[in-house]
């Protein structure tokens, strides 16, 4: 049961990946809107700071959380694929690290004002994504 749960050797189909990721999507805007609501029940309109939905430890447990089931979901899927997750995931992060680096200094390579990352980081994290969605896993048993 914890080896679904945090994913350590298990791997995940292409439609397990797409339903898993929609079904975390739905539940991460309805704990989104629960922490948004209870922050700002005692604010009034004209008192509200976007810093103040941001620093509540709920928003920050929940940041936490999303981003530990997305990678975790992620290595699950690299390991259908048969790609290492251990080299995967951190090369991923890294590219979108540098990615955002050089959008910062260099702005003229940048997406657009309002972005932070190239067309690099963005065509990169595009291949990755349609890997994920349609690469077809390996034999179970090979």
């Amino acid at each position: 049961m914890l080896d679904l749960v945090f994913g350590f050797n298990t791997r995940l189909g292409r439609l397990q990946f797409f339903l898993a990721t929609l079904v975390l999507a739905v539940v991460m805007t309805a704990i989104c809107v629960a922490i948004a609501m209870s922050v700002l029940r005692n604010v009034t309109p004209a008192n509200i700071r976007p810093d103040d939905i941001l620093k509540s430890s709920g928003m920050i447990a929940a940041i936490a959380f999303f981003a530990i089931a997305t990678v975790t979901l992620y290595s699950m899927r690299f390991r259908d694929i048969g790609w290492d997750p251990v080299c995967v995931v951190p090369a991923w992060i890294a590219l979108m690290l540098v990615d955002y680096v050089v959008a910062m200094k260099f702005p003229a390579y940048g997406i657009g004002q309002e972005h932070t990352g190239t067309i690099v980081g963005g065509l990169a994290n595009l291949v990755l994504t349609l890997a994920l969605l349609f690469w077809p896993g390996r034999d179970r048993y090979t």
